[in-house]
C-alpha cells in the first residue's frame, strides 16, 4: 500500500507543490511494546508496521520527501476492535486498570492524524505517536499505594537505626 501511494505522494508527484511533500499515516498497536497474552500474531504484525514505519521515513523523507509516521492506538470506545477484544461482558472492573480511568475515542486518533498531517506536525518523520491514555506503561497495582508507603516508612526506619548509607562522619 505504501509502494502504491508513494507513487502519487513524492515531491515530483501529482498535486506536490514546490515545498511540501507527502506523508502516509500507518495504524500500529501498543500490544508489542511490552507483551500481551494471546495476541502473538497482532503483537508480531504491528512490530513490523512499526519497523516500515521507521525505515519507510529514513529512505522515503530524504529521496522523495515523503514524511512516514505512525500512531498507535490504545482501547478505543465503539470499535469492533473493542467489541471483539473486550466485549461487556469482560469489561467489569477495567475502568480502575487504565491510567485516565477511560476508554479513548475515535476522536482522540483523528486528532493525532490532523496534527501529523497539519503544519503543526511538519517536523515530524518516523515518530510512532501512542494514543492510549498512558495505558500502555501502566500495570495493575498488586499493593495499595497505602501499604506501599506504610512499608517505606518501617523500611527507612530501619535502614537508620542500622547506619547503613550514612556517613561516617555523620555517626
Amino acid at each position: 500500500m505504501c509502494y502504491e501511494a508513494m507513487k502519487y505522494l513524492k515531491k515530483d508527484g501529482p498535486g506536490k507543490g514546490p515545498s511540501s511533500g507527502g506523508l502516509i499515516i500507518n495504524i500500529s498497536a501498543t500490544l508489542h511494546y511490552t507483551a500481551a497474552w494471546y495476541q502473538i500474531h497482532v503483537s508480531a504484525a504491528k512490530a513490523g508496521v512499526d519497523s516500515i514505519t521507521r525505515s519507510l521515513a529514513l529512505e522515503w523523507g530524504t529521496d522523495y520527501e515523503i514524511r512516514v509516521n505512525g500512531i498507535a492506538p490504545g482501547p478505543i470506545q465503539d470499535t469492533p476492535g473493542m467489541r471483539k477484544l473486550a466485549p461487556d461482558e469482560m469489561s467489569k472492573g477495567q475502568r480502575e486498570m487504565r491510567p485516565l480511568y477511560k476508554l479513548g475515542e475515535k476522536w482522540d486518533i483523528a486528532m493525532a492524524a490532523l496534527y501529523l498531517a497539519s503544519d503543526a506536525g511538519k517536523y515530524v518523520n518516523g515518530a510512532t505517536i501512542v494514543v492510549d491514555g498512558g495505558l500502555w506503561l501502566s500495570r495493575p497495582r498488586h499493593i495499595p499505594k497505602e501499604d506501599v508507603k506504610a512499608l517505606s516508612k518501617v523500611v527507612e526506619k530501619k535502614v537508620r537505626a542500622s547506619g547503613v548509607g550514612v556517613p561516617s562522619s555523620k555517626l
